[in-house]
């Protein structure tokens, strides 16, 4: 009896409770979903708006319509700029209702909504939509603003509308060049005295169609190619703009970047006083500003992309290094746990990433265009050794490099042997054996 009395009291327990879950907390959460929707100034889906036109006050109205990607139409037609457009999208379909103000009112001027600082339609689903941003209330960061109704006064948080506040410029596709890197399979550079050519003969293989004796070096020619695909414009001249006073007719440098489908050719003229680059592109309507470092990441000659690499490996060929440096030596030896120091308890052991990156820099030591004595000895006092060794204790090469005393010379000498050969002199640019040698320092540094 008891028991089926307390199975009758846990019966109705279950169906309160559950009853409970549902009204108050399903429904509840329901309910206030419900309310949060409902508060969105717009209940539509940003997917399907498909034309949009923007005007800020005192301005020039900006019309932008999708056809397959985002195009601005108005006032001049140009590739828009994805990134701002889906940015002032998501703004659009997030917008959310502060609270009403007035359900209805004749004089919008108060609320400055007479002449509004912004003015957005948008066509969605083969229906348009329309707001207005008016003044600043006097309290807190909103905004008067209307919506569909046009006399119905609301208020909007400054920081949500503030995205959909876009210029022309903001607006704008910047990119110089449309191909995507992985697509390009040839790269013309053309100076008036000198005019270099790449093609793709592989997926990570270059060549130069006129000189096939020369080796390319790959991360060169992706290093430059990464740089002209991510190449934006940072300011656009007036289409009417004299391009010949820019340099531009003819341009001083012609750089075309070519797919199977098509070819993109960008014109560089001068550099004005700001140290920006006058640039005219196929891919964007009149002339555009570039930053002037674009023409330190252009190769002037092909020897420029030449790979002078003196040194061959993979870096989980060598299994052990020595290190001097200004008399203090030491030796490294690779385990299955990483890398340790041989017969050397006095140091900490060696952070794997240190001794890696200190052979990715010799991976891409090269050598520089210059001749030297044959007589000239590497120097005994204020040098690095470094030497790399293979299976079987092989020496797979090594370098001398003397001190670098003065940071702001271009280039510097070191000596290098391969194998067991002699070491010579080559030159290389001063970074670099900077960068190697405050490596060496790190490891080698008694703890």
């Amino acid at each position: 009896m008891k028991t089926r009395t307390a199975l009758i009291y846990l019966a109705v327990f279950l169906i309160l409770g559950g009853y409970f879950y549902y009204f108050e907390v399903v429904r509840r959460e329901a309910h206030l979903e419900r309310e949060e929707v409902a508060r969105h100034l717009f209940q539509v889906d940003k997917d399907q708006i498909s034309a949009l036109t923007l005007q800020r006050a005192e301005s020039k109205a900006i019309s932008l319509e999708k056809k397959g990607s985002w195009r601005i139409a108005e006032p001049l037609s140009s590739r828009a700029d994805s990134f701002a457009v889906s940015s002032l999208l998501t703004t659009l379909d997030s917008l959310k209702l502060e609270r009403e103000v007035e359900s209805t009112v004749e004089d919008l001027k108060p609320y400055g909504l007479d002449k509004p600082r912004l003015q957005l339609s948008f066509l969605a689903a083969g229906t348009w939509h329309h707001l207005s941003i008016g003044d600043k209330a006097p309290v807190g960061d909103q905004f008067y603003a209307s919506a569909d109704e046009p006399n119905r006064v609301l208020l909007v948080p400054g920081t949500e509308w503030q995205p959909l506040d876009k210029t022309l410029f903001d607006l704008r596709g910047k990119e110089l060049f449309t191909l995507k890197s992985e697509d390009v399979d040839r790269i013309e550079i053309d100076r008036s005295d000198e005019k270099i050519i790449i093609a793709r003969v592989e997926k990570d293989r270059w060549q130069a169609p006129n000189a096939p004796e020369v080796k390319v070096k790959t991360s060169k020619v992706e290093s430059l190619l990464n740089e002209l695909i991510w190449l934006r414009a940072r300011q656009f001249l007036e289409e009417e703009a004299d391009i010949a006073r820019h340099g531009l007719a003819p341009p001083r440098i012609r750089v075309s970047l070519s797919s199977p489908e098509k070819t993109e050719t960008l014109l560089i003229g001068d550099t004005n006083k700001d140290e920006a680059l006058s640039v005219k592109g196929e891919e964007l309507p009149g002339m555009a500003m570039v930053d002037g470092d674009l023409l330190k990441g252009l190769p002037q000659q092909l020897s420029d992309l030449e790979d002078r690499t003196l040194l061959e490996f993979q870096t989980e060929e060598i299994l052990a290094l020595t290190l001097e440096l200004n008399g203090e030596a030491a030796r490294l030896k690779r385990t299955e746990q990483g890398w340790t120091w041989v017969d050397d308890g006095d140091r900490k052991e060696p952070e794997n990433w240190k001794v890696n990156s200190l052979l990715w820099k010799v991976q891409e030591l090269e050598h520089q265009v210059g001749t030297h004595s044959n007589d000239r000895s590497p120097p005994e006092q204020s040098t690095a050794r470094l030497v790399l060794f293979a299976k079987d204790a092989r020496r797979l090469g090594g370098l001398i490099m003397p001190e670098v005393r003065d940071e702001k010379q271009e280039r510097a000498v070191f000596w290098f042997s391969k194998g067991m050969g002699e070491a010579q002199p080559h030159w290389t640019n001063s970074e670099s054996l900077l960068s190697l040698r405050r490596s060496m320092e790190e490891l080698i540094a008694l703890e």
